[in-house]
């Protein structure tokens, strides 16, 4: 194929001379016609022409094009969320599976490892933030790259850098590119999946690149991964020809590895798979349920619509962005279809699509990253779009690239106006663990109650986390705590307060938060 590329590619740009060159001939020393002096003088004037007989212009490789809304993307995470954000519930939990310098918290059972093991090389060998920060804005960036290179041996020319470009500037991959958490790698390692499946059958290394994918995403979300095999698993039945039983077996190694070790862990810790899965429901709140509206309120923010948060009426701003979605992208698929390319990029909605159902009307809460997934693989189609309408005339093309920077704007604003709000909260925390340190808080100890895990990662200490309430007795962790002997602190700012620690000793700390300490 090299070769006849080769070929098509000589044939292009040769011209015979009449229109690749202009000759002139001139008669040396002024000879006259016929003389045998006379003599002929080609001048060969080059000229670049394109198809339709334009100068052409210099335009970037679409991989040159990736690089640079990677690299781009990684800068926005810098500049919109510092990387000095300290770190959330979520974050603290994973961090401290593998820390030096904190104990593990406790782990719940829908919890997965793929992010203590994505952040083990950096925690195991500081405890700074700041470190962090940037090594996890370095892999979101490369992974952005990687997985969508994957899609420009299926669709070459400028819909990947596009789509790449529409998921990399919204607000949740802004936001949570840098922090440890699985939505955003559980997106990426999507469409690198979709795009692997695709190449399966032009591509020896393809089935890895799929088994890859899909290990990642079961290490991240090991249910996300379930979902999303489900159209691979029917594409690889009913639209592969050829190596059907190699691309089946990669799905399967794939799912392997996540649900394997999440099986293995189940058994060891959490009483079995059944009760691991059945206290993962519990703790999610699955069932029929429907969370459109919920979802539908937080598509600027908070991060969580659940446990009391407010989270505020519907923005029209926002909804607008939302709507246009499957707008964009039934216009995104009628353009592939026309151009004689709709299975990739339907391929891509139809698994974007099932991975919303679950969070729509499984669930019963709305968090905005778990739509992560649909975003990163719907982008593809709606690219599609963006690339085509630029190509009309100028109307149609004006109302796109109008479109397309208000995305640009509307999820930067809502990204910076996130990490503002994040960046105070936790602010407010650092200060309470360093006034908790300077008096004098040290292992072994125990952090009880709000924001106890980020607390207790901080200062080394075993924690036990509230969100709504306090026991009405010491749990059990806190009663064998100070059966050791070990220092105990409740930490809280807005909850009211059991009655067993009414006695303890109050000390205020910066900002809303107090502490209590055993008598």
């Amino acid at each position: 194929m090299g070769n006849v590329l080769a070929k098509e590619h000589a044939g292009a740009v040769s011209e015979p001379d009449g229109a690749g060159r202009s000759c002139a001939s001139a008669r040396i020393g002024g000879a006259p016609p016929g003389s045998t002096l006379e003599s002929t003088v080609t001048v060969t004037r080059p000229r670049i022409l394109s198809g339709l007989g334009r100068p052409q212009r210099f335009a970037p490789r679409p991989i040159v094009l990736l690089a640079l809304v990677s690299c781009l993307y990684g800068l926005a995470q810098l500049l919109l969320v510092s990387p000095r954000l300290g770190l959330g519930w979520d974050e603290a939990v994973y961090a401290s599976q593998f820390s030096s310098h904190a104990p593990p918290a406790v782990f719940s059972a829908p919890r997965a490892q793929g992010v203590p093991l994505l952040v083990a090389p950096v925690v195991a060998l500081t405890d700074s933030v700041l470190v962090l920060r940037l090594y996890l804005t370095v892999v979101s960036s490369l992974a952005l790259f990687g997985a969508f290179s994957v899609w420009l041996r299926i669709r070459p020319g400028r819909l990947v850098p596009v789509a790449a470009l529409l998921y990399g500037s919204s607000w949740l991959s802004l936001f949570y590119g840098n922090q440890a958490m699985p939505n955003g790698y559980t997106a990426l390692a999507a469409v690198a999946a979709v795009g692997f499946l695709l190449l399966g059958e032009r591509s020896r290394l393809a089935p890895v690149g799929l088994a890859g994918s899909l290990a990642v995403m079961s290490l991240m979300r090991p249910s996300d991964a379930l979902v999303a095999a489900v159209p691979l698993v029917v594409t690889a039945l009913v639209g592969l020809r050829g190596r059907r039983i190699v691309t089946l077996s990669a799905i399967a190694v794939g799912l392997a590895v996540g649900w394997g070790q999440w099986a293995i862990e189940a058994q060891l810790r959490f009483g079995g798979f059944v009760t691991r899965l059945k206290d993962a429901g519990e703790h999610n709140s699955t069932g029929w349920n429907v969370s459109i509206v919920e979802h539908a309120r937080a598509l600027d923010g908070p991060t969580l619509c659940r446990f009391g948060a407010e989270c505020g009426a519907v923005s029209p701003v926002a909804l607008t962005w939302w709507l246009a979605i499957p707008v964009m992208t039934a216009l995104g698929l009628w353009s592939a279809g026309r151009r004689r390319h709709l299975f990739p990029i339907a391929l891509a909605a139809v698994t974007g699509l099932a991975m919303a159902l679950p969070y729509l009307f499984y669930v019963d809460y709305a968090a905005p990253r778990f739509l992560m997934p649909a975003y990163a693989l719907l982008s593809l189609p709606i690219a599609e779009a963006v690339v085509t309408g630029v190509r009309l005339r100028r109307p149609v093309a004006a109302v796109v690239i109008v479109g397309l920077v208000a995305h640009v704007a509307l999820q930067g604003a809502y990204a910076f106006r996130m990490a503002v709000v994040s960046h105070r909260d936790r602010e407010a925390i650092d200060a309470a663990v360093q006034e908790l340190r300077r008096m004098g808080v040290r292992p072994p100890c125990m952090i009880y109650g709000q924001s106890g895990v980020q607390i207790g990662y901080h200062l080394r200490c075993h924690s036990h986390g509230i969100i709504q309430r306090f026991a009405s007795r010491p749990p059990l962790r806190i009663q064998q705590a100070l059966e050791r002997k070990e220092q105990v602190v409740i930490v809280y700012k807005n909850r009211r307060l059991p009655s067993y620690v009414m006695t303890w000793r109050e000390a205020d700390l910066p900002g809303p938060w107090k502490a209590r300490f055993p008598g």
